[in-house]
């Protein structure tokens, strides 16, 4: 019997966190794994992935904008990119617009529209995983609590919560933990990105801090990502899995992937 696929949500409390860069370089790896992933921006006001997919947005007929206002079906949207990343199994992309114009209609969408949207993504799980067999849905969504964000962690199985040890996201992260996650009563995990070398240089400090942070979330940490310069220099320039198979960065990512194959 085939296992059925997931829905997983990205999410950080503010931008900065790494969030976007964590979200492309897991669905690669998922995807270099041999899945079928599906890799959505729902970050509507501020898309990256076509920066970072390298994809010019003046090609692009369809955005997720438009499937979301039901101007089109979600294959029109889909862009396979499994040949330009020569990933094992099928990797697609769904794009939010960029555009100017795009971002301001998108921020004075009323609540009756905002349910709609919500319709729609829920009705993806149906289209992409039972009926496609697409092993992993994932949504790079808006930072902090916006309608996007909230609709993608409610259409989520589960999001992971890209947080840093800044005193300002620790307590940004705490809000949207119970604003969203407690209310709505949905599975997440904490993964912590550009954490200072010094916490966990031992095995235990690296105790000490999962400690602090399970006391701090009440959320199981599926990951600790030292701050790697090679990373943040690389920024949004390549996908970082791809280009450093070898880099201690590369195989925490891995490590993520093959815990999601048994959440």
């Amino acid at each position: 019997m085939r296992r059925m696929g997931k829905v997983i949500s990205i999410h950080s409390s503010r931008g900065g966190t790494g969030k976007s860069l964590i979200a492309v370089n897991l669905a690669v790896t998922l995807a270099q794994r041999g899945r079928s992933v599906i890799l959505f921006d729902l970050d509507f006001r501020a898309p990256s992935l076509y920066t970072i997919l390298k994809i010019d947005y003046r090609l692009v007929h369809y955005w997720m904008n438009d499937y979301l206002d039901g101007r089109c079906p979600i294959d029109s949207v889909l862009r396979d990119l499994t040949k330009q990343y020569g990933t094992k199994g099928r990797f697609l992309a769904g794009l939010a617009n960029p555009s100017i114009e795009a971002i301001r209609e998108i921020m004075g969408k009323d609540r009756r529209w905002e349910m709609h949207a919500l319709r729609r993504l829920l009705n993806l799980r149906d289209t992409l995983i039972e009926e496609k067999g697409v092993d992993y849905v994932i949504y790079d969504t808006s930072p902090g609590i916006q309608y996007s964000s909230v609709n993608a962690v409610v259409s989520s199985d589960l999001s992971i919560i890209v947080a840093t040890m800044d005193i300002l996201d620790i307590e940004g992260t705490k809000r949207i933990v119970n604003d969203i996650y407690d209310a709505f009563e949905k599975e997440s995990v904490l993964l912590m990105n550009k954490v200072p070398v010094e916490l966990v240089r031992s095995e235990e400090d690296r105790k000490k801090t999962i400690e602090f942070l399970r006391e701090t979330f009440n959320r199981p940490v599926i990951a600790i990502i030292p701050c790697y310069c090679e990373v943040l220099r690389a920024s949004r320039a390549s996908i970082f899995v791809l280009d450093y198979p070898d880099h201690p960065f590369t195989r925490k990512v891995e490590e993520i992937a093959e815990k999601l194959e048994h959440l």
